[in-house]
This record gives structure tokens, sequence and C-alpha cells, in this order.
């Protein structure tokens, strides 16, 4: 695929100047010192990088809940360029600065509006807060020694490593709340992160003058632990051949997505629409702000187009050519959108009935567009042999009394139960450890007024609240990248 690369940002890391949108190019600032180390060389150049990118992300995030950590981190950066005398030993701290705010970059950009509103906002709330002692801590120590030159490395090293390690703390339990939250991917190293964040400015611009992309979306695979499904994925290919429409309907962290990844590889699936396979995500969008044109474009770049001028044309033209399998992920986000959703409905319809159509909704929603014949699929816990298989698949030393104990008290929800597994194999625990600890957390929950103590919410804090988190940032050569939560819904 060949893209037209025009008016691209450039990060600070490739240039002396950077393009920023709607400003032009800006040329960096540097210090004159002599004599100038190539240490000390370095030092300014990844802090003079790292202010321009803050900058450059703060332009990009729509979100106002990220405006906060971000001036945070930029009245850090700012003391250290104007007050601190020994900024090379500021050099960690600063890369630790660059890589929180293209993690909150990363966040919000891949997180729809409703989620960023809940979990999200909570965690972009802590972290900045935490940050926020970090630049209090700083500006204290600079005005008391900023008139007797008394900042030294010698005397203040283990203060700054000290604040660097914090950093990485709060920053890895961001990154796990996020993962948790939206299965989204944070086990990013800086490089990546700023590659990722290159690339999307470029592709921002490129597309808005492409007419067309060459290839559709590359479909999910076969999911990495899949257990006890076998019975629903059977139901659900055999409607999908009958060229019947099936939604998978049920609550979140159940499965839905697996299930429909599975039947999207499903190997009579795959012989009977062969690359007629689609499968749009809509775990991105904000459903306070979906409307027909956003969701029409959403199916267009899936099947491998730039937004067209006439989307809803170019999609119904696109599947009727041969038999086509549509799976629409998420669909409560535009089924119970706050725009249009009668006109989404409606699109719905219109891409259902034609004949050589076949779509499979995943949802948690029960209504459903009603103009066609639709079935309906319950995707339930795990049976407590598919759940004690699921768990054991991460953490394979455990009796079968113990674990389904433990599994039964949440309820086999298989989120929870992925997230018990990882957080047994972090921390090293045994079994009992493991009880022990879901067990008070839950008492927690219900001692703070939460009578329901639901089995996802304990779940999720006894993740965060295990010591392989809590201790972090003791441990100075900790990187919060190699933590690895690959969490299937």
């Amino acid at each position: 695929m060949t893209i037209h690369r025009k008016n691209s940002v450039i990060l600070p890391f490739q240039q002396n100047s950077v393009a920023i949108p709607g400003i032009g190019p800006v040329a960096r600032e540097t210090f004159p010192l002599t004599p100038r180390s190539p240490s000390h060389e370095r030092a300014i150049s990844i802090l003079d990088n790292t202010v321009t990118t803050i900058q450059l992300i703060s332009n990009v995030i729509p979100s106002q809940a990220a405006s906060g950590i971000l001036s945070s981190i930029t009245g850090i950066l700012n003391i250290i360029k104007t007050t601190i005398e020994n900024q090379d030993d500021f050099q960690e701290l600063v890369e630790q600065c660059q890589m929180i705010g293209l993690v909150v970059w990363r966040a919000i950009w891949a997180t729809p509006q409703h989620k960023l509103d809940g979990t999200i906002h909570r965690a972009l709330t802590n972290l900045t807060s935490s940050v926020d002692g970090i630049l209090e801590a700083i500006k204290a120590k600079t005005e008391k020694n900023v008139v007797s030159k008394a900042f030294h490395a010698t005397i203040d090293r283990n203060t700054i490593n000290k604040w660097k390690n914090e950093l990485i703390r709060f920053l890895t339990l961001f990154n796990i709340e996020v993962n948790i939250a939206t299965n989204i991917s944070m086990n990013l190293k800086l490089d990546e992160l700023l590659f990722m964040f290159q690339e999307h400015s470029i592709t921002t611009t490129s597309h808005s003058q492409m007419d067309a992309i060459e290839e559709a979306d590359v479909l999910p695979t076969w999911p990495r632990v899949f257990v006890g499904r076998s019975a629903l994925v059977q139901s659900a290919t055999d409607a999908l051949l009958k060229s019947h429409h099936v939604a998978l309907i049920g609550p979140g962290g159940i499965g839905k997505s697996s299930v429909a990844r599975a039947v999207l590889n499903d190997d009579t699936v795959v012989s009977k629409f062969q690359a007629r396979r689609y499968f749009v995500r809509f775990d991105d969008m904000d459903v306070t702000q979906v409307n027909l044109k956003t969701f029409l474009d959403h199916i267009a770049r899936a099947l491998g187009f730039a937004t067209p001028v006439n989307a809803y044309n170019l999609i119904t033209k696109t599947l009727s050519t041969s038999e086509t399998l549509l799976v629409l992920d998420n669909a409560e986000t535009f089924l119970d959108a706050t725009m249009d959703a009668g006109r989404i409905a409606d699109a719905i319809d219109g891409f259902g009935a034609r004949p050589n159509v076949t779509i499979l909704l995943t949802t948690r929603t029960t209504v459903l567009p009603p103009n066609l014949e639709w079935v309906r699929l319950r995707v339930p816990p795990l049976e407590e042999s598919a759940a004690c298989e699921a768990f054991q698949a991460y953490y394979p030393s455990i009796e079968t009394s113990i674990l389904i104990k433990l599994l039964s008290a949440v309820d086999f929800h298989p989120l929870s139960i992925n997230l018990l597994a990882q957080a047994a194999v972090q921390n090293e625990w045994s079994p009992q450890d493991l009880i022990t600890a879901w067990d008070h957390q839950r008492a927690t929950l219900l001692e703070a007024g939460d009578g329901k103590s639901q089995s996802l919410a304990v779940t999720i804090e006894t993740s965060l609240n295990s010591p392989s988190f809590l201790k972090l940032g003791n441990q100075q050569d900790t990187s919060y990248s190699n933590f690895s939560w690959g969490i299937t819904h």
C-alpha cells in the first residue's frame, strides 16, 4: 500500500524543527553551555524533544480529561529547563515524563468516550494527582536551593531517582487500569510509542488526501485461550451458514468478541465466505457522538475505503458482489447512539436485506434492528470445567477443589478468571494466597458500603492492590513495560 505523505507531522527526535498543526515549524531551544560534554548534549536533546512532544500531544488530544496531566508534566519540564543546574541527572526522569504523555495519548486516542467517563477518567485523575505531587516536590526543592545554587547531583541524586521511580509506579497502575477496562494493549516501550504517535500523525494527515485504501482491515485471529464455547460457536456457525443473521448477547467481559472471532475463523465459515469476511470494531467510538456518518465510515474503512462521499451506496455495492459475512463488534455503541439511532438501524436493515449478506453482531443490548430476523444467542458464564481449564491455561498448579471454590466466587466470569490467573502468576501467589487476597478485597468493598460487592469489581481491585504493583516504586530498575496483561474479552 502506497501512502503519499504530505504535510506530515515530524517528531522532534527526527529533525531540528517540528511542524505543529495549525502553528507551523517550531525551532528547538538550545542551551549554550561551555563546555558541552556528549552526555550533557544528549540530556538537553532529550529534554527539548520531550517538551515538544508533550506540546504536540496537547494539540492532538481532543479530550479535556488529559489537560491536567499534560499541564503537570509541562510544569516539571519547565522547572528542569529553567532552574535546575544538574540537568544531566534528570535524563531518566525526563524520559519518564515523555512516556507518561505518550501513554496518556494512546489511552485516550484508543478509548471511546463512554469508557473515558468511567474507569479511564478515574485512572487519569489518580495519575494527575500523583504527578502533581512530584511537581510540588520539585518546586519546593528548587525554591529552597535556587538562590544558593545548592541543587547538586551529589546531594540530590537519590531524590531524583525516588521521583523517577514514583512516576514509574504511577504510570504502571494507570497502564493496568486502562488495559483492564478497555483491553487496549499498553505493553509498549518508549520508542514504540514514539513511532506510533508519529505514524498516527502522518496517517491522520494522509487519509484526508487519499481517495481509497488498498486493503481491508486485517481479520482478528482465533482467541489464544478459548474453552467451553464449542456448542455456542457451532450454533452461531450453523445459523450463519443458513444465511440467518446472528446476535451474540451478553454483559461485558463475558466473551462475546472471542466467540465472534472463533466463528469468523471456523473452517466452514472460511470455506463459504473466504476473503469476504469483515470484522468491524466499534469499541473506539463515543456513544454520545455516534451518528450515521461515523457508523458508515467505520464500515467503509474496514472494507478498504477511505471516507467516501456516499458511504452507504459504496458499502452496499461492495457487500452485494458475492457471499459476505459482516461482523459488527460492540454493536451497543451504535444501537444505543444518542443521534441517528433510527437511521443507523435502517442502514443495517438495508445491508441485511441483501440476499448474499449475513450479519453477526456482538452486543450488550437486546434491542436489535427491527426489520431483520435475528437468531439471538445468549453468551453465558463458563461451565465449571471450562472455567477451570481457562484458569489453568495461565496457572496450572492448583488443586481442582480449591480452584472451583475460587472460580465460583467470581461466578465463572471469563474476564474475572483471566484477571485472577494473571494476578496469581505476576505475584507468584499460592492458591490460598489468591483466595485470601480476593476475600480481603471483597470485605473491604463491603465495609465501604458496596452491598453488592460485584465479582468483577473485586477482581480488578485485587489485581491493582497486589504486591507486584504496590511495591513497584521501590524497584529502581523496573519498567512498566515488563508487565503483559493479555486480557481476552
